[in-house]
Protein backbone atom coordinates (compact mmCIF):
# COMPACT_ATOMS: atom_id res chain seq x y z
CA UNK A 1 0.00 0.00 0.00
CA UNK A 2 3.08 2.27 0.79
CA UNK A 3 4.56 1.83 -2.43
CA UNK A 4 1.26 2.53 -4.61
CA UNK A 5 0.95 6.03 -2.63
CA UNK A 6 4.62 7.16 -3.05
CA UNK A 7 4.68 5.96 -6.98
CA UNK A 8 1.51 8.26 -7.31
CA UNK A 9 3.33 11.17 -5.43
CA UNK A 10 6.00 10.75 -7.80
CA UNK A 11 3.95 10.62 -11.10
CA UNK A 12 2.67 14.19 -10.31
CA UNK A 13 5.10 16.33 -8.97
CA UNK A 14 6.82 16.30 -12.87
CA UNK A 15 5.39 17.51 -16.30
CA UNK A 16 5.24 15.05 -18.73
CA UNK A 17 6.76 14.97 -22.35
CA UNK A 18 3.58 15.55 -24.00
CA UNK A 19 2.73 19.05 -21.60
CA UNK A 20 6.44 20.43 -22.82
CA UNK A 21 5.96 20.32 -26.30
CA UNK A 22 2.52 21.44 -26.02
CA UNK A 23 4.41 24.62 -23.96
CA UNK A 24 7.37 24.61 -26.35
CA UNK A 25 4.79 24.99 -29.41
CA UNK A 26 2.68 27.49 -27.60
CA UNK A 27 5.55 29.88 -27.23
CA UNK A 28 6.97 29.00 -30.64
CA UNK A 29 3.90 30.23 -32.47
CA UNK A 30 3.76 33.85 -29.67
CA UNK A 31 7.77 34.48 -30.92
CA UNK A 32 6.87 33.70 -34.70
CA UNK A 33 3.78 35.78 -34.85
CA UNK A 34 5.73 38.67 -33.38
CA UNK A 35 8.42 38.76 -35.50
CA UNK A 36 7.17 40.96 -38.08
CA UNK A 37 6.33 43.66 -35.64
CA UNK A 38 10.05 43.81 -34.59
CA UNK A 39 11.20 43.93 -37.76
CA UNK A 40 8.97 46.39 -38.44
CA UNK A 41 10.24 48.71 -35.76
CA UNK A 42 13.77 48.45 -36.32
CA UNK A 43 13.23 49.62 -39.98
CA UNK A 44 11.08 52.53 -38.25
CA UNK A 45 13.59 53.62 -35.52
CA UNK A 46 16.34 52.87 -38.51
CA UNK A 47 14.29 55.86 -40.91
CA UNK A 48 13.97 57.97 -37.93
CA UNK A 49 18.16 57.57 -37.28
CA UNK A 50 18.52 58.75 -40.78
CA UNK A 51 16.20 61.89 -40.49
CA UNK A 52 17.17 62.56 -36.73
CA UNK A 53 21.19 62.70 -38.92
CA UNK A 54 19.81 64.87 -42.10
CA UNK A 55 18.20 67.63 -39.35
CA UNK A 56 21.43 67.95 -37.56
CA UNK A 57 23.49 68.00 -40.76
CA UNK A 58 21.07 70.82 -41.96
CA UNK A 59 21.53 72.32 -38.39
CA UNK A 60 25.06 71.94 -38.66
CA UNK A 61 24.98 73.65 -41.84
CA UNK A 62 22.91 76.52 -41.52
CA UNK A 63 25.27 77.60 -38.03
CA UNK A 64 28.20 77.37 -40.25
CA UNK A 65 27.00 79.31 -42.54
CA UNK A 66 26.08 81.99 -40.02
CA UNK A 67 29.24 82.18 -38.61
CA UNK A 68 31.71 81.96 -41.52
CA UNK A 69 28.93 84.60 -43.33
CA UNK A 70 29.36 82.75 -46.23
CA UNK A 71 26.53 80.39 -48.12
CA UNK A 72 27.25 76.72 -47.41
CA UNK A 73 25.59 73.98 -49.27
CA UNK A 74 24.48 70.11 -49.08
CA UNK A 75 24.50 67.99 -51.59
CA UNK A 76 21.25 65.69 -52.43
CA UNK A 77 21.42 62.80 -53.78
CA UNK A 78 19.08 59.81 -53.94
CA UNK A 79 20.82 57.65 -51.60
CA UNK A 80 21.20 61.06 -49.04
CA UNK A 81 23.20 63.99 -48.30
CA UNK A 82 26.89 64.14 -49.91
CA UNK A 83 29.58 62.64 -46.89
CA UNK A 84 26.40 60.85 -45.49
CA UNK A 85 24.54 57.65 -46.61
CA UNK A 86 20.80 56.33 -45.70
CA UNK A 87 20.51 52.98 -44.20
CA UNK A 88 20.64 50.49 -46.33
CA UNK A 89 17.33 49.99 -48.57
CA UNK A 90 16.80 53.58 -47.84
CA UNK A 91 16.21 56.55 -50.57
CA UNK A 92 16.04 60.02 -50.49
CA UNK A 93 13.50 62.32 -52.16
CA UNK A 94 12.77 66.18 -51.86
CA UNK A 95 9.75 68.39 -52.46
CA UNK A 96 10.95 71.93 -53.05
CA UNK A 97 8.90 75.00 -52.79
CA UNK A 98 8.28 75.36 -56.56
CA UNK A 99 7.24 71.45 -56.92
CA UNK A 100 4.56 69.92 -56.63
CA UNK A 101 5.37 65.98 -56.33
CA UNK A 102 8.68 64.46 -54.42
CA UNK A 103 11.32 63.63 -57.05
CA UNK A 104 14.58 62.25 -56.38
CA UNK A 105 17.35 64.70 -56.21
CA UNK A 106 19.08 65.94 -59.56
CA UNK A 107 22.14 65.12 -60.49
CA UNK A 108 24.57 67.49 -57.89
CA UNK A 109 21.13 69.45 -56.15
CA UNK A 110 21.96 71.34 -53.66
CA UNK A 111 20.07 72.63 -50.61
CA UNK A 112 21.58 76.39 -49.99
CA UNK A 113 21.99 78.10 -46.84
CA UNK A 114 22.84 81.72 -47.19
CA UNK A 115 24.95 83.20 -44.63
CA UNK A 116 22.05 85.07 -42.43
CA UNK A 117 21.05 81.19 -42.52
CA UNK A 118 18.31 81.05 -44.15
CA UNK A 119 17.01 77.64 -46.43
CA UNK A 120 15.30 76.76 -49.14
CA UNK A 121 12.01 75.34 -47.40
CA UNK A 122 12.51 72.15 -48.28
CA UNK A 123 10.18 68.60 -47.62
CA UNK A 124 12.46 65.47 -47.41
CA UNK A 125 10.96 62.08 -47.57
CA UNK A 126 12.71 58.77 -46.66
CA UNK A 127 11.22 55.48 -47.92
CA UNK A 128 11.67 52.28 -47.95
CA UNK A 129 9.52 49.94 -49.16
CA UNK A 130 6.25 51.10 -48.29
CA UNK A 131 7.70 52.62 -45.40
CA UNK A 132 7.69 56.63 -45.47
CA UNK A 133 8.77 59.55 -43.47
CA UNK A 134 8.56 62.76 -44.32
CA UNK A 135 9.99 65.70 -42.81
CA UNK A 136 9.66 69.62 -43.37
CA UNK A 137 12.35 72.70 -42.63
CA UNK A 138 11.06 75.89 -41.57
CA UNK A 139 13.22 78.59 -44.05
CA UNK A 140 13.97 80.55 -41.65
CA UNK A 141 16.15 78.04 -39.12
CA UNK A 142 15.97 75.53 -40.96
CA UNK A 143 14.59 72.90 -38.00
CA UNK A 144 11.91 70.52 -38.72
CA UNK A 145 8.16 71.46 -38.76
CA UNK A 146 5.67 69.59 -35.92
CA UNK A 147 2.04 68.90 -37.24
CA UNK A 148 0.18 69.62 -34.46
CA UNK A 149 -2.93 67.55 -34.95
Amino acid sequence: MRATSANSASRAAGFTLLEIIIALVLVAILISASLPYLFDSYASAEGDRASEAITGKARDTRLLAIQKGEMQRLILTPSGIKGMALPSGWTLEVKGLNDSKFHPPGREQAWNFSSAGICEPLVIRLRKGDKTLETSFDALTAQPLHDDN
